[in-house]
């Protein structure tokens, strides 16, 4: 979520869109397995879900081209995601 923040306030400001403040509902599904050490896990959070909600005047069409943006950027993700995390972000209006 934190670097969705920042990376996403950045693409908003270089869009010239007011996101406004952010809340967030996130779940991720954790492996435990290998915490437990019970065997080991090649991907210990296959899933992360997190939706983003703007509370600013941003039209939807204008969140879902800051999503893309930040999308592109997010270091946390990527790195999620290039570890097999299957990383599911939506963003909309309150």
């Amino acid at each position: 979520m934190g670097c969705t923040t920042s990376i996403g306030n950045k693409c908003a400001k270089q869009l010239g869109v007011d996101i406004g403040r952010l809340t967030y509902d996130m779940v991720v599904e954790f492996d435990r397995r290998g915490v437990m050490i019970m065997e080991e896990i090649d991907v210990p959070f296959p899933s992360i879900q997190l939706k983003v909600t703007s509370h600013g005047s941003a039209s939807q069409a204008e969140l879902d081209q800051v999503g893309v943006e930040t999308a592109k950027y997010c270091a946390v993700s990527k790195l999620f995601m290039a570890a097999g995390t299957k990383v599911d972000v939506t963003w909309e209006k309150a």
